[in-house]
Protein backbone atom coordinates (compact mmCIF):
# COMPACT_ATOMS: atom_id res chain seq x y z
CA UNK A 1 0.00 0.00 0.00
CA UNK A 2 2.88 2.68 0.74
CA UNK A 3 4.79 1.70 -2.25
CA UNK A 4 1.88 2.94 -4.16
CA UNK A 5 0.67 5.52 -2.40
CA UNK A 6 4.51 6.89 -3.40
CA UNK A 7 3.94 6.08 -7.35
CA UNK A 8 0.74 7.96 -6.93
CA UNK A 9 2.74 10.86 -5.43
CA UNK A 10 5.69 10.61 -8.04
CA UNK A 11 3.04 10.23 -11.16
CA UNK A 12 1.23 13.36 -10.06
CA UNK A 13 4.08 15.47 -9.70
CA UNK A 14 5.73 14.34 -12.97
CA UNK A 15 2.65 15.13 -14.60
CA UNK A 16 2.61 18.41 -12.66
CA UNK A 17 5.66 19.50 -13.78
CA UNK A 18 5.88 17.70 -16.93
CA UNK A 19 4.73 21.11 -18.98
CA UNK A 20 7.64 22.71 -17.26
CA UNK A 21 9.79 20.13 -18.57
CA UNK A 22 8.69 19.93 -22.07
CA UNK A 23 9.21 23.36 -22.33
CA UNK A 24 12.61 23.38 -21.15
CA UNK A 25 13.32 20.31 -23.58
CA UNK A 26 12.10 22.75 -26.59
CA UNK A 27 14.09 25.49 -25.35
CA UNK A 28 17.50 23.51 -25.49
CA UNK A 29 16.58 20.53 -28.54
CA UNK A 30 20.30 20.93 -29.57
CA UNK A 31 21.95 21.88 -26.18
CA UNK A 32 24.64 19.45 -27.11
CA UNK A 33 26.19 21.34 -29.65
CA UNK A 34 26.19 24.21 -27.58
CA UNK A 35 29.03 21.56 -25.35
CA UNK A 36 30.79 21.02 -28.52
CA UNK A 37 29.56 17.40 -28.54
CA UNK A 38 28.71 14.85 -30.83
CA UNK A 39 25.20 13.17 -30.85
CA UNK A 40 24.59 9.35 -30.57
CA UNK A 41 21.63 7.42 -29.84
CA UNK A 42 22.44 4.64 -28.11
CA UNK A 43 25.22 3.91 -25.95
CA UNK A 44 26.11 0.89 -23.85
CA UNK A 45 28.99 1.06 -21.37
CA UNK A 46 30.70 -1.28 -18.76
CA UNK A 47 32.80 0.85 -16.89
CA UNK A 48 33.86 4.08 -17.67
CA UNK A 49 36.22 3.99 -20.51
CA UNK A 50 35.07 0.97 -21.78
CA UNK A 51 32.11 1.43 -24.00
CA UNK A 52 30.36 1.73 -27.48
CA UNK A 53 31.84 5.46 -27.75
CA UNK A 54 35.22 4.32 -26.58
CA UNK A 55 37.93 6.17 -24.42
CA UNK A 56 36.12 9.25 -25.83
CA UNK A 57 32.59 9.05 -24.27
CA UNK A 58 32.59 12.18 -23.07
CA UNK A 59 32.51 13.84 -26.27
CA UNK A 60 29.16 12.29 -26.60
CA UNK A 61 25.46 13.11 -26.19
CA UNK A 62 23.04 10.22 -26.26
CA UNK A 63 19.43 9.42 -26.20
CA UNK A 64 19.33 5.88 -24.56
CA UNK A 65 22.04 4.84 -22.36
CA UNK A 66 22.76 1.46 -20.67
CA UNK A 67 25.51 1.31 -18.28
CA UNK A 68 26.10 -2.47 -16.78
CA UNK A 69 27.68 -1.18 -13.83
CA UNK A 70 28.83 2.53 -14.21
CA UNK A 71 29.00 5.27 -17.20
CA UNK A 72 30.93 8.65 -17.44
CA UNK A 73 29.44 10.43 -20.60
CA UNK A 74 29.17 13.41 -22.04
CA UNK A 75 25.18 14.12 -21.97
CA UNK A 76 22.12 12.01 -21.58
CA UNK A 77 19.81 14.30 -24.23
CA UNK A 78 15.81 13.91 -23.40
CA UNK A 79 15.97 10.16 -23.38
CA UNK A 80 16.43 7.27 -20.55
CA UNK A 81 19.50 5.78 -18.83
CA UNK A 82 19.74 2.99 -16.11
CA UNK A 83 23.11 1.99 -14.71
CA UNK A 84 23.27 -0.85 -12.33
CA UNK A 85 25.53 1.25 -10.05
CA UNK A 86 26.48 4.49 -11.63
CA UNK A 87 25.38 7.14 -14.01
CA UNK A 88 27.62 10.44 -14.56
CA UNK A 89 27.23 13.19 -17.71
CA UNK A 90 30.04 15.51 -17.58
CA UNK A 91 27.58 18.29 -18.56
CA UNK A 92 23.68 17.39 -18.76
CA UNK A 93 21.57 14.72 -18.26
CA UNK A 94 17.68 15.39 -19.39
CA UNK A 95 15.23 12.36 -19.30
CA UNK A 96 14.78 9.74 -16.83
CA UNK A 97 18.15 8.25 -14.97
CA UNK A 98 17.95 5.00 -12.75
CA UNK A 99 21.02 4.00 -10.50
CA UNK A 100 21.90 1.48 -7.88
CA UNK A 101 23.84 4.06 -6.40
CA UNK A 102 24.07 7.34 -7.69
CA UNK A 103 23.15 9.54 -10.87
CA UNK A 104 25.92 12.58 -11.29
CA UNK A 105 25.43 16.07 -13.77
CA UNK A 106 27.83 18.35 -14.19
CA UNK A 107 25.84 21.26 -14.87
CA UNK A 108 22.35 21.21 -14.86
CA UNK A 109 19.59 18.06 -14.65
CA UNK A 110 16.32 18.16 -16.14
CA UNK A 111 14.03 15.08 -15.17
CA UNK A 112 13.38 12.41 -13.48
CA UNK A 113 16.06 10.33 -11.23
CA UNK A 114 15.98 7.90 -9.18
CA UNK A 115 19.23 6.39 -7.32
CA UNK A 116 19.74 4.25 -4.26
CA UNK A 117 22.43 6.51 -2.34
CA UNK A 118 22.05 9.89 -3.85
CA UNK A 119 21.56 12.44 -6.97
CA UNK A 120 23.93 14.98 -7.82
CA UNK A 121 23.44 18.15 -9.82
CA UNK A 122 26.86 20.97 -10.48
CA UNK A 123 24.18 23.48 -11.20
CA UNK A 124 20.36 23.29 -11.57
CA UNK A 125 18.25 20.53 -10.87
CA UNK A 126 14.38 20.66 -11.79
CA UNK A 127 11.92 17.60 -12.25
CA UNK A 128 11.94 14.66 -9.35
CA UNK A 129 14.63 13.54 -7.52
CA UNK A 130 14.53 10.42 -5.34
CA UNK A 131 17.10 8.92 -3.29
CA UNK A 132 18.03 6.58 -0.15
CA UNK A 133 20.50 9.13 1.31
CA UNK A 134 20.31 12.67 -0.60
CA UNK A 135 19.98 14.87 -3.26
CA UNK A 136 22.41 17.51 -4.29
CA UNK A 137 22.34 20.15 -6.53
CA UNK A 138 24.93 23.01 -6.40
CA UNK A 139 22.23 25.63 -7.85
CA UNK A 140 18.35 26.17 -7.74
CA UNK A 141 16.24 22.86 -7.22
CA UNK A 142 12.73 23.01 -8.46
CA UNK A 143 10.62 19.68 -8.64
CA UNK A 144 9.63 17.00 -5.86
CA UNK A 145 12.58 15.48 -3.81
CA UNK A 146 12.53 12.78 -1.83
CA UNK A 147 15.72 11.75 0.09
CA UNK A 148 16.04 9.18 3.46
CA UNK A 149 18.46 12.25 4.95
CA UNK A 150 19.10 15.03 3.24
CA UNK A 151 18.45 17.87 0.20
CA UNK A 152 21.00 20.03 -0.05
CA UNK A 153 20.89 23.53 -2.89
CA UNK A 154 23.39 26.16 -3.46
CA UNK A 155 20.87 28.36 -4.66
CA UNK A 156 17.17 28.27 -4.13
CA UNK A 157 14.77 25.06 -3.15
CA UNK A 158 11.08 25.21 -4.60
CA UNK A 159 8.56 22.18 -4.79
CA UNK A 160 7.77 19.39 -2.49
CA UNK A 161 10.77 17.82 -0.89
CA UNK A 162 10.81 15.22 2.39
CA UNK A 163 14.04 14.22 3.76
CA UNK A 164 14.71 11.91 6.49
CA UNK A 165 17.26 14.57 8.43
CA UNK A 166 16.73 18.36 6.62
CA UNK A 167 16.58 20.24 4.08
CA UNK A 168 18.85 23.59 3.62
CA UNK A 169 18.64 25.82 0.86
CA UNK A 170 21.80 28.37 0.59
CA UNK A 171 18.98 31.12 -0.32
CA UNK A 172 15.19 30.74 -0.52
CA UNK A 173 13.29 27.23 0.26
CA UNK A 174 9.54 27.80 -0.91
CA UNK A 175 6.88 24.90 -0.70
CA UNK A 176 6.04 21.94 0.89
CA UNK A 177 8.70 20.88 3.19
CA UNK A 178 8.77 18.01 5.26
CA UNK A 179 12.07 16.70 7.45
CA UNK A 180 12.85 14.92 10.69
CA UNK A 181 15.24 17.62 11.83
CA UNK A 182 15.12 20.80 10.19
CA UNK A 183 14.80 22.85 7.10
CA UNK A 184 17.27 25.78 7.13
CA UNK A 185 17.38 28.71 4.54
CA UNK A 186 20.09 31.14 4.33
CA UNK A 187 17.34 33.25 2.92
CA UNK A 188 13.43 33.18 3.28
CA UNK A 189 11.46 30.17 4.14
CA UNK A 190 8.01 30.54 2.93
CA UNK A 191 5.34 27.86 2.26
CA UNK A 192 3.99 24.29 4.28
CA UNK A 193 6.94 23.37 6.70
CA UNK A 194 7.04 20.72 9.09
CA UNK A 195 10.16 19.21 10.80
CA UNK A 196 11.65 17.58 13.68
CA UNK A 197 13.19 19.80 15.15
CA UNK A 198 13.69 23.32 13.79
CA UNK A 199 12.81 25.90 10.69
CA UNK A 200 15.62 28.42 10.49
CA UNK A 201 15.61 31.09 8.14
CA UNK A 202 18.41 34.29 8.25
CA UNK A 203 16.07 36.32 6.35
CA UNK A 204 12.09 36.22 6.22
CA UNK A 205 9.68 33.19 6.99
CA UNK A 206 6.50 33.08 5.66
CA UNK A 207 3.29 30.60 6.04
CA UNK A 208 2.40 27.35 8.22
CA UNK A 209 4.81 26.31 9.92
CA UNK A 210 5.78 23.49 12.73
CA UNK A 211 8.14 22.38 14.61
CA UNK A 212 9.03 19.96 17.89
CA UNK A 213 12.05 22.67 18.62
CA UNK A 214 12.60 26.15 17.27
CA UNK A 215 11.68 28.28 14.57
CA UNK A 216 13.62 30.74 14.03
CA UNK A 217 13.28 33.82 11.73
CA UNK A 218 14.26 37.40 10.72
CA UNK A 219 10.85 38.07 10.41
CA UNK A 220 8.00 36.29 9.76
CA UNK A 221 4.20 36.02 8.99
CA UNK A 222 1.76 32.95 9.65
CA UNK A 223 1.22 30.25 12.08
CA UNK A 224 4.21 29.25 14.01
CA UNK A 225 3.70 26.29 16.10
CA UNK A 226 7.08 25.63 18.00
CA UNK A 227 8.43 24.56 21.44
CA UNK A 228 10.60 28.04 20.92
CA UNK A 229 9.47 30.56 18.55
CA UNK A 230 11.77 33.52 18.02
CA UNK A 231 11.82 36.26 15.31
CA UNK A 232 12.98 40.15 15.47
CA UNK A 233 9.70 40.85 13.40
CA UNK A 234 6.53 38.85 13.98
CA UNK A 235 2.96 39.31 12.47
CA UNK A 236 0.32 36.24 12.68
CA UNK A 237 0.08 33.38 15.21
CA UNK A 238 3.15 31.79 17.40
CA UNK A 239 2.43 28.79 19.70
CA UNK A 240 5.10 26.96 21.73
CA UNK A 241 6.31 26.94 25.22
CA UNK A 242 8.46 30.19 24.78
CA UNK A 243 7.47 33.18 21.98
CA UNK A 244 10.43 35.92 21.71
CA UNK A 245 9.70 38.54 19.31
CA UNK A 246 11.42 42.39 19.11
CA UNK A 247 7.96 43.49 17.60
CA UNK A 248 5.16 41.91 17.01
CA UNK A 249 1.23 42.17 15.98
CA UNK A 250 -1.14 39.40 16.72
CA UNK A 251 -1.50 36.16 19.09
CA UNK A 252 1.11 34.57 21.10
CA UNK A 253 0.06 31.61 23.02
CA UNK A 254 2.89 29.56 25.67
CA UNK A 255 3.84 29.34 28.56
CA UNK A 256 6.29 32.46 27.62
CA UNK A 257 5.62 35.04 25.62
CA UNK A 258 7.81 38.19 25.28
CA UNK A 259 8.59 41.36 23.35
CA UNK A 260 10.07 44.89 23.09
CA UNK A 261 6.90 46.04 21.94
CA UNK A 262 3.85 44.14 20.98
CA UNK A 263 0.38 44.87 20.29
CA UNK A 264 -2.81 41.70 20.41
CA UNK A 265 -3.68 39.06 21.87
CA UNK A 266 -1.65 37.64 24.61
CA UNK A 267 -2.20 33.89 26.33
CA UNK A 268 0.47 32.72 28.53
CA UNK A 269 1.44 32.39 31.82
CA UNK A 270 4.28 35.30 31.94
CA UNK A 271 3.13 37.71 28.58
CA UNK A 272 5.92 40.42 29.12
CA UNK A 273 6.40 43.52 26.92
CA UNK A 274 8.26 46.39 27.32
CA UNK A 275 5.48 48.43 26.33
CA UNK A 276 2.51 46.83 27.89
CA UNK A 277 1.48 46.59 31.50
CA UNK A 278 3.23 45.94 34.61
CA UNK A 279 0.74 45.77 37.63
CA UNK A 280 0.37 44.30 40.89
CA UNK A 281 -3.26 43.26 42.15
CA UNK A 282 -4.73 42.62 45.78
CA UNK A 283 -8.19 41.88 45.95
CA UNK A 284 -10.81 39.81 48.34
CA UNK A 285 -13.67 38.13 47.08
CA UNK A 286 -17.45 36.80 49.10
CA UNK A 287 -15.36 33.64 49.53
CA UNK A 288 -13.19 34.76 51.75
CA UNK A 289 -9.73 34.25 49.73
CA UNK A 290 -7.41 37.68 50.02
CA UNK A 291 -5.56 37.60 46.75
CA UNK A 292 -2.67 39.11 45.47
CA UNK A 293 -1.51 38.76 41.48
CA UNK A 294 0.85 39.82 38.89
CA UNK A 295 -0.77 41.73 35.80
CA UNK A 296 1.11 41.48 32.22
CA UNK A 297 0.26 42.02 29.02
CA UNK A 298 -0.56 45.12 27.23
CA UNK A 299 -2.47 47.57 27.68
CA UNK A 300 -5.77 46.08 26.50
CA UNK A 301 -5.61 42.79 27.31
CA UNK A 302 -3.90 40.79 30.12
CA UNK A 303 -2.72 37.53 31.86
CA UNK A 304 -2.21 37.33 35.52
CA UNK A 305 -1.18 35.21 37.84
CA UNK A 306 -2.17 34.88 41.54
CA UNK A 307 -1.94 33.36 45.01
CA UNK A 308 -4.08 33.64 47.89
CA UNK A 309 -5.01 32.21 51.37
CA UNK A 310 -8.38 32.08 53.43
CA UNK A 311 -8.26 33.15 56.79
CA UNK A 312 -11.59 32.77 57.49
CA UNK A 313 -11.23 29.39 57.58
CA UNK A 314 -10.22 27.12 60.52
CA UNK A 315 -7.29 25.09 58.61
CA UNK A 316 -4.20 26.04 56.00
CA UNK A 317 -6.51 26.51 52.20
CA UNK A 318 -4.73 28.67 49.25
CA UNK A 319 -5.52 28.74 46.12
CA UNK A 320 -3.44 29.56 42.75
CA UNK A 321 -5.30 31.31 39.75
CA UNK A 322 -4.87 32.24 36.40
CA UNK A 323 -6.57 34.90 34.62
CA UNK A 324 -6.67 36.41 31.00
CA UNK A 325 -9.16 39.34 30.64
CA UNK A 326 -9.57 42.65 28.75
CA UNK A 327 -9.52 46.51 29.20
CA UNK A 328 -12.73 48.21 28.46
CA UNK A 329 -11.90 52.06 28.61
CA UNK A 330 -14.58 54.67 29.01
CA UNK A 331 -14.23 58.17 29.81
CA UNK A 332 -15.52 58.61 33.43
CA UNK A 333 -14.43 54.67 34.11
CA UNK A 334 -13.01 51.70 32.99
CA UNK A 335 -14.37 47.90 32.85
CA UNK A 336 -12.40 44.85 33.19
CA UNK A 337 -14.02 42.01 32.32
CA UNK A 338 -11.63 38.50 32.54
CA UNK A 339 -12.05 34.75 33.30
CA UNK A 340 -10.07 33.10 35.80
CA UNK A 341 -8.74 29.02 36.79
CA UNK A 342 -8.23 28.75 41.03
CA UNK A 343 -6.85 25.68 42.02
CA UNK A 344 -7.87 25.32 45.52
CA UNK A 345 -5.38 23.67 47.64
CA UNK A 346 -6.19 22.04 51.61
CA UNK A 347 -2.60 22.04 53.73
CA UNK A 348 -0.32 20.67 50.93
CA UNK A 349 -1.00 20.31 47.16
CA UNK A 350 -4.65 18.69 46.70
CA UNK A 351 -4.35 16.19 43.85
CA UNK A 352 -8.09 15.57 43.93
CA UNK A 353 -10.33 17.85 41.76
CA UNK A 354 -10.83 20.73 43.55
CA UNK A 355 -10.70 23.92 40.98
CA UNK A 356 -13.09 27.28 40.86
CA UNK A 357 -13.29 29.40 37.62
CA UNK A 358 -14.74 32.69 37.59
CA UNK A 359 -16.11 35.34 35.35
CA UNK A 360 -15.61 38.80 36.63
CA UNK A 361 -16.39 42.10 35.28
CA UNK A 362 -14.89 44.75 37.05
CA UNK A 363 -15.87 48.36 37.24
CA UNK A 364 -12.07 50.97 38.16
CA UNK A 365 -11.51 53.99 38.59
CA UNK A 366 -7.82 55.62 38.73
CA UNK A 367 -6.65 57.77 41.17
CA UNK A 368 -3.28 58.35 39.89
CA UNK A 369 -1.28 56.64 37.59
CA UNK A 370 0.15 54.40 39.95
CA UNK A 371 -3.54 53.63 41.72
CA UNK A 372 -7.01 51.77 40.70
CA UNK A 373 -9.62 50.99 42.62
CA UNK A 374 -12.16 48.34 41.24
CA UNK A 375 -15.15 46.28 42.40
CA UNK A 376 -17.92 44.24 40.83
CA UNK A 377 -19.72 40.94 40.50
CA UNK A 378 -18.55 37.58 39.73
CA UNK A 379 -20.24 34.37 38.18
CA UNK A 380 -18.54 31.55 40.03
CA UNK A 381 -18.69 27.74 39.71
CA UNK A 382 -16.91 25.22 41.83
CA UNK A 383 -15.91 21.69 40.66
CA UNK A 384 -14.52 19.43 44.06
CA UNK A 385 -14.12 15.61 44.93
CA UNK A 386 -13.30 17.02 48.47
CA UNK A 387 -16.03 16.91 51.35
CA UNK A 388 -14.22 19.95 52.68
CA UNK A 389 -15.23 22.06 49.76
CA UNK A 390 -18.56 22.36 51.19
CA UNK A 391 -17.58 25.71 53.02
CA UNK A 392 -15.89 27.51 49.90
CA UNK A 393 -19.22 28.80 48.73
CA UNK A 394 -21.63 31.23 50.91
CA UNK A 395 -24.45 29.92 49.35
CA UNK A 396 -25.45 28.01 46.41
CA UNK A 397 -27.76 28.71 43.46
CA UNK A 398 -27.30 25.36 41.79
CA UNK A 399 -25.78 22.59 43.20
CA UNK A 400 -25.16 19.32 41.57
CA UNK A 401 -23.77 16.17 42.23
CA UNK A 402 -22.18 13.62 39.49
CA UNK A 403 -19.96 10.86 39.45
CA UNK A 404 -18.51 11.28 42.73
CA UNK A 405 -17.89 15.52 42.39
CA UNK A 406 -19.87 18.34 43.55
CA UNK A 407 -20.90 21.25 41.23
CA UNK A 408 -21.64 24.59 42.80
CA UNK A 409 -22.49 28.03 41.20
CA UNK A 410 -23.58 31.38 43.06
CA UNK A 411 -23.03 35.11 42.05
CA UNK A 412 -20.26 36.73 44.09
CA UNK A 413 -17.96 39.63 44.18
CA UNK A 414 -14.37 41.29 43.79
CA UNK A 415 -13.19 44.33 45.61
CA UNK A 416 -9.28 45.26 45.06
CA UNK A 417 -6.99 47.61 44.14
CA UNK A 418 -4.49 47.37 41.12
CA UNK A 419 -0.54 49.06 41.62
CA UNK A 420 1.71 50.61 39.24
Amino acid sequence: MYRIKLLIIVLFTFLLFSPLSIQAQDNTAHEWKNYGLEYRTYRVTLVPGLSSNGIDAVDYASKYSFNLLGGYHGALHEGFEFGTLMNANKYYASGVQLAGIANYSGEHTLGLQFAGIGNYSGNSMQGIQIAGIGNWASSDIQGLQMSGIFNLSGGDIQGLQSAGVFNIAKNDIQGLLVSGVGNISGGNIQGLLLSGFANIAQEDMQGIITSAGLNYSKSFQGISLSSVNISQKFQGIQLGIANIVDEGQGIQAGLVNYANEFEGLPVGLISYYRNGRKNLDLWTTETGFTNVGIKLGTEQVYNMLSVGFNPLLKRDVWQIGWSIGRLHEYEKYDLYSDFSYFKINEGGWTKDVNSMFKYRLLFSKEVNEDFKFYGGPTVNMLISSLEESDDYAPYRLFDINAKGRQYVFWIGATLGIELF
